[in-house]
């Protein structure tokens, strides 16, 4: 198995809800490089009209606007009514149930691309490896990056957003950008938008365990941004066990 990392411009969420906003900024202007337009990002999302609560099938949407090859992958097609009852979605789980389901709902007559479906962590690298990055949703709360130090004065990697107020085994829902693994560490790589800046690092089983959480419905959008080139560290067997 190879080493990959897809490089990626780093977006600090500026807000505690707009961590979605923030991955899909890094892969448009990965995407569209020069071509990018902030104010166009920014008149899509007004017209949106998904105010300061976005889910991923809004993400989704705006991909979708962009003529990009993506696909949107979750457990619930709509909004688990159960969640009404957890603190994070407090405050806007009325408004964002309808608005959310009925997007579902048009999702087919607005051309966006939905997959009722789990994906494994074999296929998200096997989309790694044909270019494509995943904005992926996590609970935040068991997602824990191997090389930051939190708060450490020597770290450029401080965190600013998404730290829950619950307690540690409380849901926190944030979405990431994964960008790469290694299969000999059996690690993943991603972009964190509550850091500074930086690249994150978190062991597959750590990963799997926070994107698994009961609140995200597994969901994941993947976007093809490049034909990615494979840095060959170390070679092992494809036919050996991820």
């Amino acid at each position: 198995m190879f080493r990959l990392q897809i490089e990626l411009p780093h977006v600090r969420q500026k807000t505690e809800w707009d961590c979605g906003l923030a991955c899909s900024l890094m892969v448009l202007q990965k995407l569209l490089g020069n071509k990018f337009d902030n104010s166009e990002h920014e008149e899509i999302c007004s017209m949106k009209n998904f105010g300061t609560s976005v889910w991923t099938i809004d993400i989704a949407s705006i991909f979708a606007e962009y003529k990009a090859e993506y696909v949107f992958c979750t457990k619930t097609l709509g909004v688990d009514p159960s969640y009404g009852q957890n603190s994070f979605y407090e405050g806007t789980f009325t408004l964002d149930e309808t608005r959310v389901n009925r997007l579902f709902t048009l999702a087919p007559n607005l051309g966006l691309n939905v997959e009722k479906r789990s994906v494994s962590l074999e296929e998200i690298i096997s989309r790694l490896l044909k270019g494509y990055v995943a904005i992926v949703l996590v609970n935040s709360n068991a997602l824990i990056c191997n090389w930051c130090e939190v708060f450490s004065p020597n770290k450029l990697r401080m965190l600013t957003y998404c730290i829950c107020p619950s307690s540690q085994n409380d849901y926190c829902g944030h979405y990431v950008v994964l960008c790469g693994f290694d299969g000999d560490k059996r690690c993943v790589y991603y972009k964190n938008p509550s850091f500074n800046e930086g690249l994150c690092c978190a062991k597959f089983d750590m990963f799997e365990s926070a994107r698994h959480s009961y609140g995200t419905d597994e969901d994941i959008v993947f976007v093809k941004v490049e034909e990615a080139e494979l840095m060959k560290e170390t070679f092992i067997n494809t036919n050996d066990k991820i």
